[in-house]
Formats: C-alpha cells, structure tokens, sequence
C-alpha cells in the first residue's frame, strides 16, 4: 500500500529565516488602509477557511482593511517571525502564548479561531479508551512531545519508549495495528479514511487537554499602534468564519485551493464537517472568535500540572479579551 504524505498543519514548527517569507503565496483583500498581514501556521487548507472567505467576500474591505494572508508551512518559527515583523498576526496556539508570557516575549493573543483544539490521537479499531494504549507505540511529533504527550504520560501512565517520531505520513499506522499516532481532527482521518483503513479518533480536548486552537497573535506594540484594526479584522473574520462553515464555502474553498493546489475540494468538504461536528468555533448562539478568563485559567492550570510551564503571575498576560468585547458574528441555532 503506497500513502500520500499528509498535506496538513503540523504540531511540529521548527526555524526559518524571516526572509524566505517573501516567496511564499499571499491572499489579498484590497482597501485603503496600512496592509494588515496574517500569517497561517501551516499550507492554505480548511482550518484557515473562514479567513479566506472574509477576503474573498469582501468583508475586510467593508471595515476598510488591507488584508493579505501569507501561507505558512513546517519549518517555521512563528514567535521568531512574529517578533521580527515578518507579519502583523500570526497564527498559533494558546499554550504558545503563554509560554511567550512567561518568558517575558511581548506577544499577546487577541482572539482564538476554534473553542477547542482539533488535535487528538488516532488508533486503530479495536481501541475504545486511551487508556487501552499503555504499551502502544504512537507516533508524536516533536512539539507534542514537548507539549501534551507529558500531559499523556502523567495521565495516563504512558511511557517514553512508546514514543516513536511522527513522520507526516500514514503507512506506518497502516502497516502496524499496535499503532496509534497524533492527529487533527480534519486532517489524518481524511486520509485513513479515504484509504480505506478503519480507526478511532479521540480529541484531546475531550480527554481534558484544555486548549484554544489557532489563536491569533500579535505583538503589544502591534496591539498599541492598530487596536482598532484588530478589533475590525477579528469582527470581519468571525462572519467569515460563520459563512465558511455554516454558509456556502466555495469562494473560500477557491481560495484556498488556488494558494494551495495541493489541497483536494473532497478534503475541504470532509475538513468542514468535522469542524462542525465537534463545534469547533462553539456552541449555538456563542460569539465566533471570543475568549474568557475562565478557559485561558483552565489551559494555564493544565500546563502547570502538567509541569509544562512554572507557576508565574506573568502567564496572565498571554491575552487580551479587547479585541473580542463585541461585534462578532454568533453560531447559528
């Protein structure tokens, strides 16, 4: 059996020179105003989709924004890039953002694109509980190791050796039924799936791995000098975010697919039902976009515990809830 490598985001960012930026393909949404760059954490693909369909249905424009939205890809260092300029927001996660605060970067989160994170563990059929997996060897990347594996293991029992490195690539789960491997929701099941090979899923956030998945990010000098336009680019992305998912998704699934010609218009579809499925921008009736004291608690709470981050005040900084005070498009009943 030959498999595709997996075109998708992966939990793995290593460096890149700030330069190579430029190369890469942009999405533009033209207006008036000063560019207002976002930078995506990995190649154009579903989870990004909402950002696409706002510039694709001009909803950047009405709030008088330039919006350009720069691919990203593995091998980058989103903090890196961040501080260095090489864009306005970049796309992270929210344990990210508080590692930032502690360390004393000043990087700020200022809106989140899914209430939960998509990542999980993918095993074959005929495991029904995480628990099953003692022993088993899963394929994790380097920073899921660093990040929920410890988690894992303290929950669950799990040891080092079981831990082999996840190579974007699904034959060997295919080949070794002992195996299970880290996962997006919308990603890696799509591919086993499509190759006829049975698993089970399991979010980690349902497992109690709180977190916030591809939270925005800014700079706080950023935040200081155009808080009125993050406020507008964030209003602006939350209806996108609702006409992708919930609307017709075929401007946005253009885009993307002209950035990313790799990405089927199957996959797309898939990607946005699972999305859906899980309630990933929320619950009915909840703001698209929005943040809160209590969950951002709960995440730091979790890294503490799990020895991820030290106990530091500081950690309260990795956001703020300005940006996300009104305006937001809301799940549809």
């Amino acid at each position: 059996m030959t498999l595709p490598r997996l075109n998708r985001r992966s939990m793995l960012q290593g460096i890149m020179a700030a330069g190579a930026l430029s190369s890469l393909p942009t999405a533009r949404a033209n207006a008036a105003t000063k560019p207002l760059s976002l930078l995506t954490n990995w190649y154009a693909q579903a989870e990004h989709g909402g950002y696409y369909q706002a510039s694709e249905d001009g909803l950047y424009a009405q709030q008088d924004l330039d919006v350009s939205i720069q691919m990203g890809g593995p091998q980058m260092n989103m903090t890196q890039l961040l501080m260095a300029g090489q864009c306005d927001i970049a796309i992270m996660q929210g344990e990210e953002a508080i590692r930032c605060a502690i360390q004393g970067i000043p990087a700020v989160a200022i809106g989140t694109t899914f209430q939960k994170g998509v990542g999980g563990l993918m095993t074959h059929p005929d495991i029904h509980d995480i628990a099953e997996l003692k022993g088993h060897p899963i394929l994790i990347s380097s920073e899921g190791r660093a990040s929920f594996w410890i988690w894992l293991k303290k929950r669950y029992g799990f040891t080092e050796d079981q831990v082999h490195p996840y190579t974007y690539n699904l034959q060997p789960f295919a080949f070794n039924p002992q195996m299970a491997m880290q996962a997006f929701v919308s990603s890696e099941p799509y591919g086993a799936k499509k190759a006829g090979i049975p698993f089970n899923f399991f979010l980690l956030d349902d497992l109690g791995y709180a977190a916030y998945g591809n939270v925005l990010m800014v700079s706080r000098k950023t935040l200081e000098e155009r808080g009125l336009e993050l406020r507008k680019f964030i209003a602006a992305s939350s209806e996108g975010w609702k006409r992708y998912i919930f609307g017709d998704a075929s401007k946005g699934d253009a885009a993307i697919r002209k950035a990313n010609p790799d990405m089927s218009a199957d996959q797309l579809v898939w990607s946005r039902q699972k999305l859906k499925e899980i309630k990933a921008l929320g619950m009915p009736g909840a703001p698209i976009m929005t943040m809160n004291d209590e969950r951002w608690k709960r995440i730091y709470d979790i890294q503490l515990a799990a020895q991820l981050v030290p106990e530091n005040p500081q950690w309260k900084s990795a956001y703020t809830l300005e940006c996300v005070r009104g305006g937001l498009a809301t799940v549809p009943a």
